[in-house]
């Protein structure tokens, strides 16, 4: 299989590229906020809404509690977007994200463009396009996709600039680096120099680059990075704001934190160390066999590399391997060496230096794979029908359009591909039956996560639960909501637009005033009764202060949980059903799920007068 590119432009690669970007933008952005909030979006959701009633955008906080675990730069992006739109939904929150998969792609073309050729760059954009780690982080509310993007942009700023580089040159290169930092931690500013190592130590081409005007940038970059860290440290907090209990964490605390102690002592995310090797072929998901395939023939071929090839090989096997050094692992960590590792492979098919007789199996099977999902999703429309008759499911609407539709597309491309003229050639700019496997994976994997995944929304059930008690005009302020045994749930906060902060009672205050040795030393008997007098005592202020009062008690359903709130009641004296909540998750057949259900109970509490009353009766 021959599938040597041209690096000169043609009409023929713009119009590739035009359809390209297009099939992007309608890949991110459709259906992008049909899903409910999910995982840790709801943090960004809510510290960006908090930031937006309060007017002040340099301390980030949960329940106006002060929450610095990240930088604020994710929670900025998508302030400007809400002013817009003049309020917060999950459209609005996950568009910063959306258009860091954007630029991120710009970057892979950008790199692809300068180290090979057009027809490189753009295989290796359809392949990251198509990968599920990047089509999962492009479509969520987090910081990972910003990440990502600034070191792709960093190493393909380093490259088209590295000729002349000057002063402003060196001063933009820093910048986007830091930039990457503001969103996500250091690793922006660490592996775009990891990615570039080989390439600069590669005839000492580094010596070049000692000037002062790179000193001066790196300076100025530096201290501009740190600017919103110290003026979040100098500038009064005004309330509703407070600092977490026993805690006054910093901005300047973060970065230490986060960067330097989790690095070599982590505190969580502690994945063991060989993690890595089956989560990154996660990320590059389906195209991880035919990556891995190509890559080991690419190796087997090493010493006909270009020079190019082997630095950015190098390269990113030194990221794989840091990654790997961090104690603090998780499987999206490693998601900046994936558009690398796309982007090694397009070269290697791409200039045939990988082996042909070890890549045509891959092209075959994903072919082969693509056909039968696409045909199986044309079959549900018959199949999904019958469902009905034998399982107590209804499909939802956008499923049952999406699944047939997708197929249709798929079968249609692969069809297209054997005609003469080959249309999908030119559409995509890649040869002969590249262009249709392409292309259908793409499609494939964007109905995936564009249609059938968001039509499973119904079934995420906490949203419904705050939404049904919004609707109730309970009339509750926020001060008469009690949270049990939890910290305040950033997607209770974020959808009941809350303007000033509920009552939480934070697991693990009860530690407070013991030293490390004394909570050692407790039986785990002793330590439950503390932490429930802990929380009890919190619950007991919240009555006493809301007495003839309406109010809110929410809790999970965990059996713990239930018990010690039941006992409080007691103690209390309170009508409090347990087992009757007027508010709570409904619980589906259809998908069994361990996840923790949340209840809501909605209390009349009585006057001190009339507790008594009754007691005495």
């Amino acid at each position: 299989m021959n599938h040597s590119f041209s690096k000169e432009p043609t009409p023929a690669s713009r119009r590739s590229e035009w359809f390209f970007w297009g099939f992007a933008v309608l890949t991110l952005f459709l259906f992008l906020g049909h899903n409910a909030l999910s995982g840790s979006e709801d943090r960004w959701a809510e510290i960006s809404r908090e930031m937006l009633v309060s007017g002040d955008w340099l301390h980030p906080s949960l329940n106006w509690r002060i929450y610095f675990d990240k930088p604020q730069l994710t929670y900025w992006l998508i302030l400007p977007f809400a002013l817009l739109y003049g309020g917060f939904n999950e459209f609005i929150v996950r568009i910063p994200s959306a258009l860091a998969g954007l630029a991120g792609l710009w970057g892979v073309l950008l790199l692809g463009r300068k180290l090979f050729d057009r027809g490189t760059a753009l295989l290796a954009g359809w392949m990251v396009l198509s990968c599920y780690g990047f089509l999962f982080w492009a479509r969520t509310a987090a910081a990972d996709m910003a990440n990502v993007a600034a070191i792709v942009l960093a190493v393909a700023y380093f490259y088209r600039a590295e000729e002349r580089a000057k002063f402003h040159h060196y001063l933009g290169f820093y910048l986007i680096c830091f930039i990457g930092a503001w969103a996500k931690g250091l690793p922006a500013l660490v592996m775009p120099f990891v990615v570039i190592a080989p390439h600069l130590l590669m005839e000492k081409r580094w010596l070049k680059h000692l000037k002062i005007s790179n000193f001066c940038a790196f300076v100025i970059a530096a201290g501009i990075f740190f600017v919103p860290f110290y003026l979040a440290a100098i500038v009064p907090l005004e309330p509703p704001h407070r600092l977490p209990p026993g805690n006054a964490l910093s901005g300047f605390e973060l970065v230490w934190r986060e960067n330097i102690i989790r690095v070599f002592n982590a505190f969580d995310h502690k994945d063991p160390f060989y993690s890595y090797l089956y989560n990154l072929p996660r990320t590059l998901l389906p195209w991880a066999p035919l990556i891995i395939v190509v890559i080991a023939g690419m190796i087997r071929n090493w010493k006909k590399l270009p020079l190019p090839i082997r630095e950015l090989m190098i390269g990113t096997l030194l990221m794989f391997v840091l990654f790997c050094c961090s104690t603090s692992r998780r499987w999206y960590y490693i998601l900046p060496v994936m558009p690398f590792c796309a982007l090694i492979a397009a070269a290697g098919i791409g200039g045939n230096w990988s082996v042909e007789k070890w890549d045509r199996p891959m092209f075959f099977l994903m072919r082969l794979v693509a056909i039968v999902l696409a045909s199986l999703g044309v079959a549900s429309l018959v199949g999904i029908p019958l469902w009905n008759h034998f399982f107590n499911f209804e499909p939802p609407l956008l499923l049952l359009v999406s699944l047939p539709v997708t197929g249709g597309l798929v079968l249609a491309v692969m069809l297209m591909d054997n005609r003469p003229d080959n249309p999908v050639a030119h559409l995509t700019g890649l040869p002969r039956r590249t262009g249709g496997m392409v292309l259908g994976c793409a499609i494939l994997m964007a109905g995936a996560f564009d249609c059938i995944l968001p039509s499973m929304t119904k079934y995420r059930t906490e949203k419904q639960l705050y939404m049904a008690y919004a609707e109730s005009n309970s009339g509750i302020v926020p001060e008469r909501i009690f949270i049990w045994r939890d910290d305040a749930p950033s997607k209770m906060l974020f959808y009941l637009d809350l303007q000033r902060p509920v009552v939480d009672s934070l697991t693990g205050r009860w530690k407070e005033g013991l030293t490390p040795e004394e909570v050692a030393a407790m039986t785990p008997k002793q330590r439950k009764e503390a932490e429930y007098r802990s929380l009890f005592s919190d619950f007991q202020t919240f009555v006493e202060n809301n007495r003839g009062h309406r109010v809110a008690i929410s809790s999970y359903d965990r059996k713990t949980d239930l018990e010690q709130l039941v006992r409080a009641a007691a103690e209390l004296n309170l009508p409090l059903d347990v087992a009757k909540p007027d508010f709570n998750e409904r619980s589906f057949d259809v998908i069994k799920s361990r996840s923790r259900r949340r209840f809501i109970w909605v209390l009349n509490l009585p006057q001190k007068d009339e507790q008594r009353s009754e007691t005495t009766k």
